[in-house]
């Protein structure tokens, strides 16, 4: 298994006092440090969850675990870089527990899908944003931490080292993940009507 590696340098000592803070429960502290990391966090559960999660909800239960977790935090990475783990556990964590009840919806998307085929006279911008939707279902399929280390390094472009650090994983399975995630994406989108010409490169 592959070395994990820590990207980021630890935080500055301006950070060390606002960390020192919040450990205390400093509640102007805290909402200092969630206001600066919301956007970013939020970009980073929207990819993660796609469109399965409520990413609202998603933020609030990051924050409320960071508040607990405050107290052991020994500021061994910057703050957005613990905040972006707690936030992929977060979304790990929902997704697991909401799989069980997507099945039966996976079903009935993929026979609506195959029902509603658009008429020819349709505009392109209308076929593009159909192929985006079902790019996303293929993806909502995936696992989730395939899907999430696809969705980093793919479409965020991040280094696969940093995919590594922010999942907790080693660069060795982070590749792994990559791996299989874009094989079964592919497999899957060829079987798909509508991605098909696109994948298989005859797409205009």
């Amino acid at each position: 298994m592959g070395r994990l590696v820590n990207l980021h340098p630890p935080p500055s000592e301006a950070e060390q006092d606002l960390v020192e803070a919040c450990r205390r429960g400093d509640r102007a502290a805290l909402q200092a440090v969630f206001t600066a990391h919301a956007p970013y966090l939020e970009r980073l559960v929207s990819r993660v969850a796609g469109r399965s999660l409520e990413v609202e909800d998603l933020l609030q239960s990051t924050f409320m675990a960071a508040i607990e977790a405050f107290p052991r935090f020994r500021g061994e990475a910057q703050v957005r870089t613990w905040l972006a783990r707690i936030a992929i556990r977060t979304a790990h964590d929902r997704l697991r527990s909401a799989s069980h009840r997507k099945r039966v919806h996976v079903i009935d998307v993929e026979h609506a899908a195959e029902r509603s085929i658009p008429a020819p006279r349709m505009e392109h911008e209308l076929d593009d944003r159909r192929r985006m939707e079902r790019l996303e279902f293929h993806l909502e399929a995936l696992g989730p931490k395939k899907r999430t280390a696809f969705v980093l390094h793919v479409f965020d472009g991040m280094p696969i080292e940093e995919v590594a650090a922010l999942t907790g994983s080693g660069v060795a399975a982070t590749k792994s993940r990559i791996f299989w995630a874009r094989r079964e994406l592919l497999k899957r989108a060829t079987r798909d009507a509508c991605l098909r010409d696109l994948v298989s490169g005859r797409s205009t």
